[in-house]
């Protein structure tokens, strides 16, 4: 908990630097982005309260339900006014709800229930012929069917770093759960090998093969966005041009308040401050995946692993994406970008992440105090025995 809130207020602190130039000339309030990402945090708190008391059979229960919400939502957003050309976002009430990141929670819930009921066959135990097609059916198939229809409803958006990040997720909670045992670590191999193929071969989309396009090492044909948050990083050096002194995000680097937000902590704070982000990150992924993976039933450790590989991917990806390691995909860094549904439900993650670190504690408590009354039973046995024994010799 102290890890994110650091995190928290780190975020805080780089957003208001980053945004107050853009809403001031935008909105005519330096305050625009921070207030409202202050707003979201109170509620985000709130949900995380809530949530880190939501008893985890009852999130068993309503996954179904919250599938069919999902894709409610996700049919929903396709007959919403166009951004830049995607529709991706919901409006009521002066609020907007993006969906792709509820249908991300929700399928954290869901793989991880499917995958928790359905029984693993370990090599050997079975005929070769059963255990293959239980391991690929069974234990693959089944649950990546349910991400199918997630997945074409994001492609009509078109929302290609929702694709990517949902089925990342699926596809960690499915490795590291141990479904499918060695053909989902070949599937996982194969499927980086062939990543850049892939990318390099998708024509179908305007605007991400433009992305595609501009993923070089040429000046020249590199994309403006990545262009000037290359200028960014580079200007910053090992100590960065100070707290609020970014050059870049004065209206030069596009989305300084969201996906290349990363480019201005290193503007400003340098190469010490990028460093000790990734630090702080990185501790409380190993804190997050400690508490999953010691969490009392399968069916937690599976969400755990889900929500934790949520945040690992985004930032991975969004640093690669700054710093040109990947094409541009557009996701943002968690608890850093502007952005309300974003903050909401990764607060309200957290508080489920809560709930299996409190609930895992209880449950070792009392294995611990269930092996401390067999010890005792067992030495009470043993001194009934050997008295028994000693009278005997006696007479």
């Amino acid at each position: 908990m102290a890890t994110l809130a650091i995190i928290m207020v780190f975020g805080l602190v780089m957003l208001f630097s980053a945004s107050y130039t853009t809403g001031y000339l935008r909105f005519g309030d330096s305050f625009h982005y921070i207030k409202s990402q202050l707003l979201c945090t109170v509620l985000g708190l709130g949900m995380m309260f809530l949530f880190s008391y939501f008893d985890h059979r009852f999130l068993r229960r309503m996954v179904k339900l919250g599938y069919v919400v999902c894709l409610i939502l996700l049919v929903l957003v396709l007959f919403s006014s166009p951004i830049n050309g995607c529709r991706r976002w919901i409006s009521f009430g002066g609020l907007t709800l993006q969906a792709s990141e509820v249908a991300k929670f929700e399928m954290i819930l869901l793989t991880a229930d499917i995958a928790a009921r359905t029984p693993q066959v370990k090599f050997g135990e079975v005929p070769l012929r059963k255990w293959v097609y239980h391991s690929i059916v069974v234990e693959l198939i089944r649950p990546i069917l349910w991400l199918v229809p997630v997945l074409i409803l994001l492609v009509l958006e078109p929302h290609m770093s929702g694709i990517l990040l949902t089925t990342a997720i699926v596809g960690t909670i499915l490795l590291l759960g141990g479904s499918g045992g060695i053909i989902t670590w070949g599937c996982a191999g194969a499927a980086l090998f062939l990543l850049e193929t892939l990318l390099k071969h998708v024509d179908s989309i305007d605007y991400l093969q433009s992305r595609l396009d501009g993923w070089t090492q040429d000046l020249d044909r590199m994309t403006s966005q990545t262009k000037q948050s290359l200028y960014a990083i580079g200007s910053g050096g090992a100590t960065g041009l100070g707290l609020g002194n970014s050059i870049e995000k004065q209206l030069w680097l596009p989305e300084s308040t969201n996906d290349f937000i990363f480019s201005v902590v290193c503007e400003e704070l340098g190469f010490v401050g990028a460093v000790i982000v990734i630090v702080l990150f990185v501790l409380f992924l190993v804190q997050g995946f400690w508490i999953a993976f010691h969490a009392e039933n399968r069916f937690c450790t599976l969400v755990g692993i889900g929500i934790m590989a949520q945040i690992a991917w985004q930032v991975f990806c969004n640093i690669a994406v700054v710093t040109n390691t990947l094409p541009n995909t557009g996701i943002s860094l968690p608890f850093f970008s502007s952005g309300g549904t974003s903050l909401i439900l990764l607060l309200a993650e957290m508080g489920v992440m809560v709930n299996i670190g409190r609930n895992g504690e209880r449950a070792r408590l009392e294995r611990e105090e269930a092996h401390a009354e067999r010890e005792r039973q067992r030495k009470a046995k043993t001194i009934v025995l050997d008295t028994a024994r000693r009278a005997q010799t006696e007479q």
